[in-house]
């Protein structure tokens, strides 16, 4: 892998931070970010890629539970969901 090629896995990550509306300097991104970088070498070790791979999948899932998750407009079930979140704040 070149310095100026970004993987695909990279790319992904940094699509997912985006969808997230997670900054990507923040530390728990960078983390994620340099994973998938370190995952992009073309000599990695088997070992040394589940272990990453795992590392990845756990930095990304704490990632998600802090996740600004973009909201579809107009989904139906999305308004449900924020009107009985509304009633449940207002009780």
């Amino acid at each position: 892998m070149t310095d100026d090629t970004e993987t695909s896995l990279v790319a992904a990550v940094r699509a997912d931070l985006n969808r997230w509306s997670i900054p990507a300097d923040s530390a728990m991104a960078a983390s994620a970010l340099d994973l998938a970088e370190r995952l992009g070498v073309d000599d990695i070790r088997p070992a040394a890629a589940a272990m990453l791979h795992a590392q990845l999948r756990a930095t990304l899932g704490e990632l998600a539970k802090v996740a600004t998750l973009e909201e579809k407009a107009g989904d139906p079930v999305d308004e449900i969901n924020a009107q009985r979140e509304k009633r449940r704040r207002g009780a």
